[in-house]
């Protein structure tokens, strides 16, 4: 995989799970120093080879590592020096040293040999009519959200008489923020229902998914290891594709409504991308 493509900041942001003011807040930190900055726009572009370094960032800042422990650790780069920046942090990680190390060797090779998820593929997605339920949520709130979304959304399509014609998924515009996530919540129907006055109050609307071009990731089992999905998409979307503004979109073809074993979920994470020329087809 090279590392030498670029992906803008929106994209590194999501093919990273670091949000978009974490990434300046490193670049201003010296941490991820972004490959290219236009000197027009300003706009940050960044390598795939440097979505290692941003894993490392963020699992070191979930522990509360100082800044400077993850610069120590970077720089060195050194299971050595790793486990000393660890242990210097206090002996409340003592316990989950060697699990960060481990952690941190797979997300590694994850970055070479993904092994939770079907080769990135691309795809065509046509126009959609849905039913939305939108929110902005924490990762501890997450899981309750969707499911809050999805039982308001069925009840909404059932109670419009409308047909659902497609599986229950949310979309996703880069964080802005590390604490919160925007998220809508989406069922596809065949035609736009007229909804009750109850429905809208309850935050259901009705709206539309436009027509993309998707990068296409299969993400086999728990959501806990969605993040390694994401940097293996983003990655072939900066070698393959250009990522347009449009938001990922996540569908959830087998979830915890389908079976009590997260082994078996199956996610397929679409990645919206402008459609190649006439002749990058031809190619």
């Amino acid at each position: 995989m090279s590392g030498d493509a670029l992906l803008r900041i929106g994209a590194f942001s999501r093919a990273s799970w670091l949000s978009i003011k974490a990434l300046r807040a490193y670049h201003e930190a010296g941490l991820l120093v972004p490959a290219e900055v236009d000197p027009r726009t300003g706009y940050r572009s960044y390598t795939t080879g440097q979505l290692a370094d941003a894993a490392i960032i963020r699992k070191l800042r979930q522990l509360d590592v100082p800044l400077e422990g993850i610069r120590s650790v970077l720089e060195a780069r050194d299971p050595a020096v790793t486990r000393k920046v660890l242990t210097e942090h206090g002996a409340v990680l003592e316990e989950r040293m060697a699990a960060t190390q481990r952690a941190v060797d797979e997300l590694h090779a994850a970055l070479d040999a993904p092994v939770l998820q079907t080769p990135v593929h691309r795809r065509h997605e046509p126009a959609r009519t849905i039913l939305t339920f939108s929110g902005t949520v924490t990762e501890s709130e997450w899981m309750p959200f969707l499911e809050r979304a999805r039982t308001l959304l069925a009840e909404a399509a059932n109670g419009a008489g409308a047909v659902v014609d497609g599986p229950f998924g949310a979309c996703y515009p880069p964080p802005l923020d590390d604490d919160a996530q925007d998220v809508v919540a989406f069922i596809p129907v065949d035609s736009a229902p007229l909804l009750s006055s109850a429905m809208r109050s309850g935050g259901v609307a009705v709206g539309e998914l436009p027509a993309t071009d998707v990068a296409v990731i299969d993400h086999l089992g728990d959501y806990d290891d969605l993040e390694d999905a994401y940097r293996e998409l983003g990655s072939w979307v900066a070698t393959h594709g250009e990522p347009t503004d449009l938001p990922v979109r996540e569908l959830y073809l087998v979830g915890p409504i389908d079976t009590d074993d997260p082994s078996n979920y199956r996610t397929e994470i679409c990645w919206p991308v402008h459609t190649p020329s006439s002749t990058e087809q031809e190619t």
